[in-house]
């Protein structure tokens, strides 16, 4: 309460006071020159000062009035360096108006130094104050219903009283509670977090942190280390900008909650942990990031790889902008930074140097092909646990993990509800185990999946009110392992959709409402999965209008559609037709993301630029898509420039798929009315130019 009401600089004592050595103070500030103050509406309203400060604390109830000039007389004690300016007195029990005046008259004249008297009373007060009320949640467990009513709080401050939103300096926050770092391996009388491992982004990071402005974020695959990153860099940061406010919303509607109650962003960091969690058109949106990243606000964000791909597929059910549309154009407006799960060189030998961390000394002895950052956050120790669970440890419990696994895997980003996993989990058992589970067995099985593994992780995570997550770590592995297993078959691409079991579909297309954030991406993966229902359904809502036709036409909506065709091996003309998309609207869509790509023989291509290349190499894959008068490739074309085929197909002569560019050029030939002689049979050239974009990867693949 005293740095966020007095002054920022404080240094507190270490041992007991009683110990000796400390002139009885309990706390006391250091020198610091920082003298610009951060907003009134957020962390504290104290001045920094290099003048000595010093603070005293006191339970004793009896003989308050000797206690304090006692201890002040010991505060006072003449030593070396700076002369103390003030003394600031805490104490539990209240003292009246008058004690206090003549405690604070005494004292200034018998040793010549002012002193404030915070009572018990003032300290309540204080506490029950919008900007300090965290204090008393946190420290001494006090409700916000106890609280309100006792004194009309601002507008601000009624937003900051519901919880939604926490405003606080950086070194105020908890990295595990308020921020979302992985929490790391507890191991004996290892505990807390890990030392800090110097990643190679760091510069570049720090560059963009220090700017103060702007939409930052950092992509990676879950448990790359992407959030403690982020935190490292703000703590860096202030070197340059001081102690910064740090609002931490909740969701996006939260954060437009507090900007319209009053309170002023300037000069504050926005923390958008998972990204996909704030976007919307009532939550943080291009508009929003323009106007007050313009205003020296930074918004710094953090986004899985896989989360990525579900904002681009999602729609807002209802017309209007699309959730797709608004996360276009936030990511348009955003600098990214990629931080890799695995370490380089360079960062393996700073780990080194830090092997006196049991935690960190494990990683470097057994993680072998885990990344440290997800070894410490227990993700290969709870692949291991839902595998013994399998195995027998606890079935029930490991096909509860299971099943919310492949919810996710079939498109479902947003939080499973409880009865989701109960309907379905039995698919994972034996039929014999299936008919002997009972309701009282559940209970304890969701208690397996959901315990942390050492402090860290857990299999599923509780994020709400019967609400789980699956641990991302975990879907990764799924996903990765299901791809590596058909290209070892080489059967071309994924199929991995058909893994998912029909009861997943069926609770899907049962339970989802058309206005779940989920709701495009999982009638995308349904409808390559041989489950029409929720297509059906799809169909039904754009026949009588409760689809917008925006949303149906929007660009990253139909590239994670393209991109889901490819990986599945189907017919793009074929399944825009099943879906009642607009093909024309489908080739605007790849043709947009394709000008963007740099036109050199070296690339660095983006997630979505991969699937637009992706997606024209398929539709040149069957001849008939460009030689046939009748193709629908053929009509839906004819209201582009010839030139643009003619530029695809120089890319892929370009880039190692002669067969594929030469029947572009033709293709663009035939739209310039030019007789085209199609030959008869071409030998393509599959595994040359597709093999080299891997899978899932946001940035800097390297194809050459």
């Amino acid at each position: 309460m005293a740095r966020q009401r007095i002054t920022r600089n404080i240094l507190a004592a270490t041992g007991p006071v009683s110990a000796g050595g400390d002139q009885g103070r309990d706390f006391e500030t250091f020198l610091s020159y920082n003298k610009s103050n951060i907003q009134d509406a957020g962390v504290f309203f104290g001045l920094e000062s290099n003048q000595l400060i010093v603070f005293c604390c006191t339970l004793q109830t009896s003989n308050i009035r000797r206690k304090v000039l006692a201890d002040i007389a010991t505060v006072m004690t003449p030593t070396p360096g700076p002369s103390v300016a003030a003394v600031f007195y805490f104490t539990e029990v209240d003292i009246s108006v008058g004690m206090r005046h003549k405690l604070t008259q005494e004292a200034l004249a018998e040793y010549g130094v002012r002193v404030e008297l915070i009572d018990g009373n003032s300290i309540a007060e204080l506490l029950s104050e919008p900007e300090t009320l965290w204090i008393a949640r946190e420290y001494l467990n006090v409700s916000t219903e106890l609280i309100s009513g006792t004194q009309e709080a601002s507008t601000v401050g009624r937003v900051l009283n519901t919880g939604s939103v926490i405003v606080r300096s950086i070194f105020e926050l908890d990295p595990i509670r308020d921020l979302g770092v992985h929490p790391p391996l507890q191991l004996d009388e290892w505990v807390g977090m890990t030392p800090y491992i110097r990643r190679s982004v760091d510069d570049d990071l720090d560059a963009l942190v220090n700017a103060g402005s702007g939409l930052v974020i950092l992509e990676g695959n879950s448990a790359s280390g992407k959030t403690r990153t982020a935190y490292e860099a703000l703590t860096r940061s202030t070197e340059k900008w001081g102690e910064r406010a740090i609002v931490v919303p909740k969701d996006g509607t939260s954060l437009r909650a507090l900007i319209s109650a009053g309170f002023k962003l300037e000069n504050t960091v926005v923390w958008l942990d998972d990204l996909e969690k704030f976007i919307g058109v009532d939550g943080v949106d291009e508009g929003l990031i323009r106007l007050f990243g313009a205003s020296g606000v930074l918004f710094l964000a953090t986004l899985r790889s896989a989360a990525k791909h579900a904002m681009a597929s999602a729609t807002a059910g209802a017309p209007g902008r699309s959730l797709a549309t608004v996360s276009r154009a936030v990511m348009a407006g955003a600098t990214s930074v990629r931080v890799d799960r695995s370490l380089n060189e360079e960062e393996v030998r700073a780990v080194k140097r830090q092997r006196s961390d049991r935690r960190i000394s494990m990683a470097l002895d057994k993680a072998r092909h885990a990344g440290l950052a997800e070894f410490i956050a227990a993700g290969p120790a709870t692949l291991e646990r839902w595998r013994d669970g399998q195995d027998g440890a606890n079935e029930v419990g490991a096909a509860l993990v299971s099943a919310a696994v492949d919810f996710r895997r079939a498109g479902y980003f947003s939080p499973i509800p409880q009865e989701w996993i109960e309907a379905a989990f039995g698919d994972y058992l034996d039929p014999r185990t299936r008919r002997r589970i009972s309701q009282a067995q559940m209970e304890p099985a969701f208690s397996w999946a959901t315990e942390t593994l050492h402090g860290a992780s857990s299999c599923l995570e509780v994020v709400g009110d019967r609400l789980f997550s699956p641990f991302d770590y975990l879907v990764d592995h799924v996903q990765d392992q299901k791809e590596e297993e058909d290209r070892a078959r080489r059967n071309g691409p994924s199929r991995i959709l058909k893994t998912i079991p029909d009861a997943i579909w069926h609770e899907i297309q049962d339970r989802i409402s058309e206005n779940d954030p989920s709701f495009m991406s999982c009638v995308a993966t349904s409808s390559l999965s041989f489950h029409p229902g929720l297509k059906f359904r799809y169909e039904l809502l754009v026949e009588n209008g409760s689809i917008s036709h925006e949303s149906l036409n929007d660009p990253g909506v139909l590239l994670n559609f393209v991109r889901s065709c490819t990986e599945a091996s189907l017919c793009i003309p074929c399944h825009v037709a099943v879906l009642h998309l607009d093909l024309e609207a489908v080739l605007k869509a790849l043709l947009d993301e394709f000008d963007t790509i740099p036109r050199s023989e070296s690339l660095r291509l983006s997630e979505s630029q991969m699937s637009a290349v992706r997606g024209l190499f398929s539709l040149a894959e069957d001849d008939a898509n460009l030689s046939s008068p009748d193709s629908p490739v053929m009509d839906a074309a004819v209201n582009f420039p010839p030139h643009v085929w003619e530029e695809v197909g120089a890319f892929f002569l370009i880039h190692g798929a002669p067969t594929e560019g030469r029947l572009w050029q033709l293709f663009a030939a035939a739209q310039r009315g030019e007789p085209v002689k199609w030959p008869v049979s071409l030998k393509k050239n599959h595994g040359v130019l597709i093999p080299e974009y891997p899978r899932k990867r946001d940035s800097g693949t390297d194809v050459s």
